[in-house]
């Protein structure tokens, strides 16, 4: 692959890793060690300024807004004609991995850096964008930046939202220096790229250089208390105990085994996974009195994800009936299912077609800012390999002959999206 984007990778690897360590193998991995960024710290500055510098360097015309979102901007030769975006995000899980939002900008700068190292005449103006808080890991909820570009959220809601440490997006933007002046929109922006990791198994297992993303899963979270009654483990008759954790073993086994026949019945995408189960008082000789419980579902299809909602939400009140315990819920949409353009995934597909790349079209059950810009713009996504199907965990690796693939890829795709 092209040295100046694995330099640009390993470099980068080191932000917010302790002690600091560059990776340029998988091997030199540690699996208790990853990296954290979120942002506002000094290791997201320290990957923001690495950013700035090499656009700057590659002659991108660079800005910030008022939530940190960064733009580097390679202008066309047609005013008239939208402008084609592609990036991702710099901030971090908590002990992640290094590819993680990181691969979708830098495969983006370096798609535009391809583009004028071969004097490429792009009608479109491209822009490489660094989206502020997709992660949620310092100001929730994620996906912070792009939903500001959107217009989801307005830009003073999310300067006021403050971390675990009491402080405001907006006090350490100006700390770390990326408070910007403007305010930003998508009004002149047509199409939108971002490539990122799978974070699944798939194209590792199977082979594939590339997915051609066609739809992103929808995410419901049902939160549960389980009420029943606590009492002494040895004495409390069987027949008469009202186990809250028993119960809340049911709506478990219910919801993995429902989602299971969705997908046998209708080859579906639908996952659902119970995350969360705190017990209480939690003790070997106490019958458990109260369990608190979250369960998260996904699908890309809408009416997937509301019957499998309802359908949980039922065998928890068939529970609660059947051990005699009371089960209180909340139910949040936390994102509807959303469905990439079909002009760019079309787009995308034949691109990989013309570098020779091989690719197989497939859904995201992971959120990104795609699905945010997505409702604005006419929005794809590519993904490239993750090895082992890891990702938010310190072994996330992908190989470099795939994030080689998927930078051609985009880089046909911008070419292709920038003379449509």
């Amino acid at each position: 692959m092209t040295n100046r984007l694995k330099a640009d990778l390993v470099e980068t690897s080191q932000f917010g890793r302790t002690p600091p360590k560059k990776i340029e193998s998988y091997d030199q991995l540690d699996p208790e060690k990853g990296v954290t960024r979120p942002d506002g710290t000094e290791e997201n500055k320290k990957i923001r300024d690495y950013t700035v510098a090499r656009m700057k360097e590659a002659g991108l015309q660079v800005k910030i807004d008022k939530v940190g979102n960064i733009f580097g901007r390679k202008e066309g030769s047609r005013t008239d004609k939208g402008t084609v975006m592609s990036g991702s995000h710099l901030d971090s899980v908590m002990n992640g991995g290094m590819f993680d939002g990181v691969l979708g900008v830098y495969t983006a700068l370096e798609a535009v850096r391809r583009i004028s190292d071969e004097d490429f005449g792009n009608e479109r103006s491209l822009e490489v964008v660094v989206f502020t808080g997709e992660e949620g890991s310092a100001f929730t909820p994620a996906l912070l930046g792009s939903s500001v570009l959107t217009g989801k959220v307005s830009v003073d809601e999310v300067l006021n939202r403050k971390n675990a440490a009491g402080q405001t997006l907006e006090e350490v933007l100006e700390k770390i220096g990326y408070k910007g002046s403007f305010e930003s929109s998508l009004d002149n922006v047509e199409y939108f790229v971002e490539t990122h990791i799978e974070q699944g198994p798939i194209l590792n297992k199977e082979g594939i250089s590339v997915g051609v993303v066609e739809g992103i899963a929808g995410i419901t979270w049902i939160l549960a208390t389980i009420l029943g009654e606590e009492n002494h483990a040895g004495t409390t008759p069987m027949k008469v105990r009202k186990d809250a954790l028993v119960a809340a073993a049911d709506i478990v086994a219910f919801a993995h085994q429902r989602a299971n026949e969705m997908v046998d019945k209708l080859g579906s995408a639908t996952v659902a996974t119970v995350g969360k189960l705190n017990v209480f008082p939690s003790w070997f000789t106490v019958v458990p009195g109260k369990v608190e419980m979250g369960i998260d579902i996904r699908d890309v299809v809408p009416k997937n994800l509301e019957s499998l909602e309802n359908e949980i939400l039922k065998a928890m009140e068939d529970t609660g009936q059947r051990y005699g315990v009371d089960i209180r819920t909340e139910v949040q949409h936390i994102h509807v299912p959303v469905t990439p353009s079909a002009e760019v995934v079309n787009i995308i597909d034949s691109s990989a077609s013309q570098v020779g790349v091989t690719k197989k079209r497939m859904v995201s059950g992971a959120g990104h800012d795609a699905e945010n810009i997505a409702e604005k713009v006419k929005a794809g996504m590519i993904f490239v390999p993750s090895v082992n199907g890891k990702s938010h965990v310190p072994l996330e690796w992908t190989n470099w002959e795939d994030i080689e693939n998927g930078a051609k890829v985009l880089t046909q795709t911008l070419k292709n999206l920038s003379r449509l």
